[in-house]
């Protein structure tokens, strides 16, 4: 019979949430080196060759490189899906999990040849980042997920803290679309001649500031409330997400005042993931499953589980 997560989905997870980390970070050096049009078409590099030439530069082969993750990224999620397969009907939140993050990886692809397509309109990129956001945040919520028995969820904490917890949730979201915006404003769009969005990027680069420091001053206070209500873990997943919000604070400001360098701004792209990572385990510490044992039992279905527990019951104490 299917058996509970173990060690091997767990490490399937990590590198699960490692890889849409990844290619988030190689699109953003497609972005950052001017190489959106590396290939000039989709799905083909050229509309002679598949693959980039020699002719084609650095910018060719930087942006091939990027669809050949891209397909490594789809076959891992394939694996993935084979590997949790069993666990459909005893597991099903990491099973539909894994099928969010292989439709993503599948609607990335078709976005990202529209993108090209399209001469990397800015609109249309913007829509090709926020799924990969997404998705870290469901590779997360997936790590979490291997690591638990499965079992009826128990809230922690009062409800206020909880409800201050879903609305970082919702602010980390926010940020990260307005920064978006503010990256399609600015001067790393993928290649010198794509159009920009329009936006003034001092305003929308405002504007993308405050609800960073509401998203803070909303951490803050939960750490403080998970700590007076006595939450171990809570107090530490929302101050490490505090830490990084406050590193990811620093480089923005000061890769706005130095002109966007672009190894800051790789550094800024970076923090994204970890920001919407640590939220997601932040917000979901506050939820407490049983942990997976060493000696997990294979699951059994629904049937024998109820008898096995009848049977407990009437023996002696």
């Amino acid at each position: 019979m299917p058996r509970q997560p173990n060690r091997f989905i767990r490490a399937v997870a990590w590198i699960m949430l490692l890889a849409q980390s990844g290619i988030i970070m190689t699109g953003g050096t497609v972005r950052l080196t001017g190489s959106g049009l590396g290939c000039p078409t989709w799905p083909r590099c050229t509309e002679e060759s598949l693959t980039n030439t020699p002719e084609m530069g650095i910018h060719g082969y930087i942006e091939f490189g990027n669809r050949v993750l891209a397909i490594f990224l789809g076959l891992y999620c394939i694996f993935a899906l084979i590997a949790v397969w069993r666990m459909r009907r005893t597991r099903p939140e990491i099973f539909w999990s894994v099928i969010a993050l292989a439709l993503i990886v599948v609607s990335q692809a078709v976005v990202g040849g529209i993108s090209v397509r399209m001469q990397l309109n800015p609109w249309i990129v913007a829509s090709h980042f926020v799924p990969s956001a997404i998705a870290v945040g469901i590779s997360a919520f997936l790590l979490r997920r291997s690591g638990d028995a499965g079992r009826p969820v128990t809230p922690l904490g009062t409800t206020g803290l909880r409800m201050t917890g879903w609305v970082i949730g919702g602010l980390t979201a926010l940020v990260v679309i307005l920064g978006v915006l503010v990256t399609g404003a600015g001067p790393h769009a993928g290649d010198a001649l794509s159009a920009r969005n329009g936006f003034d990027t001092v305003i929308i680069s405002r504007l993308h500031a405050i609800p960073v420091w509401v998203l803070v001053a909303a951490t803050i206070a939960a750490v403080l409330m998970a700590r007076r209500q006595g939450l171990a873990f809570p107090a530490k997943a929302f101050t490490v997400l505090l830490v990084i919000e406050l590193a990811q604070g620093v480089v923005g400001y000061v890769q706005y005042f130095t002109g966007l360098p672009e190894l800051l701004v790789a550094a800024h792209l970076l923090g994204v993931c970890f920001m919407v990572a640590g939220a997601t385990v932040a917000v979901d510490s506050l939820y407490r499953r049983p942990a997976l044992s060493a000696a997990e039992p294979a699951a059994r279905p629904a049937g024998d589980r109820d008898a096995a527990l009848t049977a407990s019951s009437r023996m002696p104490s």
